[in-house]
């Protein structure tokens, strides 16, 4: 039972809650309408520079079937399903299309880079083909490698690469047979190509000197050699020989500096060109050689003298292995009392003479310096222009007390201590050269 004093109040409906925002500063309800109503972007008018809302085409969404549903099997619900299929394929191929191209597009680029790369790394070097046209000429210097020629012919337009030089002469079993020189080779040549004519050429275009010349045979065989008229070396050692660099020991003769060796020859080379290389060739070497220091230890007063004894050594001998015993027999011609002084050799005197054989009166009679047979000593120059091995056999002569020698071949060189022992010597090589013997002077017959 209700108790008395109070009436019992009906329920009351529940007061709506105001719009706008609460007491937090939010608007839920338009937020809430917001994310329910379709977006709108807003992007900035290129004009205006404001803000505005566009509509966009939104894209469609496939339909979505639960997993654990049933499928809609529906006539219009399959015609549906295959045109979006449809649809899709077109999509899927295109885009198919499209990666197809940008991979074959990368394997392509990445072949040529590795092709590239390959070449770069371990291809062959870049290199001509065939035997070139046209002519250059080049220069081997003395001790050049392989290296070093392949640069100075891709200077010349001769190889495409040094690399290229180098292979080939790595392959060819002659490359170290080249020799320094003057080389006529074409342009744009294989190298392999190169390599042939260098080693083909044994040493290009060159002029070689032998041992025991003299300036007048030297002189011919320049003038050969530059295809001038004979007489015109031999005429510009002449008028020229005060430029041509002889040192002053020389007294301005140039027999003796002629130094024999191989000389390259290039295009348009002027005979004085030449002569002053040899010169050159020849005061150098007898510096490194250090002459007068040698000629003090076998008793010549100069270097100079030691220059003019190894070239009579290298007129009279005729095998190298007999040089030091000839030098021997020099060296005691000298200081001997048998030849009082004398050195007795026929080299000489033909040398003064221009010729081989001399009578005995020419040999008695001959007053000239260079007639050994009646002058003490040396002659006043060389007689021709000595090699290496004549020069170092004097400075340092084989032990011995010969006093003669004659040389019967090239094979057979007798020596002797006594004057008998010498003329049966003689008298053998006479006969072998088919020559009457002289019993007093201890000669052939003229």
């Amino acid at each position: 039972m209700p108790q008395q004093g109070h009436q019992q109040q009906p329920p009351q409906p529940a007061a709506p809650q105001p719009s706008g925002p609460g007491a937090d500063g939010i608007d839920w309800e338009a937020e809430a309408a917001a994310l329910d109503a379709p977006q709108t972007p807003r992007v900035v008018e290129p004009e205006s520079g404001q803000w505005a809302d566009h509509e966009v085409e939104a894209f469609e969404e496939p339909e979505q079937e639960s997993f654990f549903g049933e499928q809609d099997d529906s006539r219009s619900a399959e015609r549906n399903r295959k045109e979006k299929g449809k649809k899709s394929g077109r999509k899927n191929s295109g885009a198919c299309l499209v990666v197809a191209l940008v991979l074959l597009g990368g394997v392509a680029g990445a072949g040529w880079w590795g092709y590239g790369f390959y070449q770069q790394h371990f291809g062959p070097p870049p290199d001509f083909t065939g035997t070139g046209s046209g002519s250059v000429q080049i220069e081997i210097k003395p001790g050049a490698v392989g290296e070093s020629m392949g640069a100075t012919l891709k200077a010349a337009g001769v190889v495409k690469s040094v690399d290229a030089f180098i292979s080939a002469f790595n392959k060819n079993p002659k490359a170290n047979t080249i020799q320094p020189g003057f080389f006529t080779l074409h342009h744009q040549m294989a190298a392999s190509e190169a390599v042939k004519v260098l080693v083909d050429a044994a040493g290009g275009n060159a002029l070689i000197v032998p041992e025991g010349k003299t300036a007048a045979v030297t002189y011919g065989l320049i003038d050969g050699k530059l295809k001038l008229a004979p007489g015109t070396t031999a005429n510009v050692a002449k008028t020229q020989v005060a430029s041509l660099g002889l040192p002053p020991y020389a007294n301005g003769n140039i027999e003796g500096f002629l130094y024999p060796t191989k000389y390259s020859i290039s295009q348009g080379m002027k005979p004085e060109d030449l002569l002053k290389q040899m010169v050159s060739t020849a005061t150098q070497h007898y510096q490194d050689l250090n002459l007068d220091a040698g000629a003090q230890k076998i008793g010549l007063k100069s270097g100079y003298e030691v220059l003019t004894a190894a070239s009579i050594l290298q007129a009279e001998g005729n095998n190298s292995a007999d040089f030091g015993k000839i030098a021997r027999v020099i060296s005691n011609r000298l200081s001997t009392p048998a030849t009082q002084g004398k050195l007795q050799l026929d080299t000489t005197l033909q040398y003064k003479l221009g010729r081989t054989k001399f009578t005995v009166a020419e040999k008695d009679g001959d007053k000239s310096p260079y007639n050994t047979y009646v002058n003490k000593g040396l002659p006043p120059t060389p007689i021709s222009n000595p090699g290496d091995d004549a020069i170092k056999a004097m400075l340092d002569p084989t032990p011995g007390d010969w006093v003669y020698f004659v040389a019967l071949s090239p094979q057979e060189t007798r020596f002797a201590v006594t004057f008998e022992a010498f003329k049966k010597d003689v008298k053998d090589y006479c006969s072998a050269n088919k020559q009457g013997f002289d019993e007093a002077a201890g000669m052939c017959k003229s």
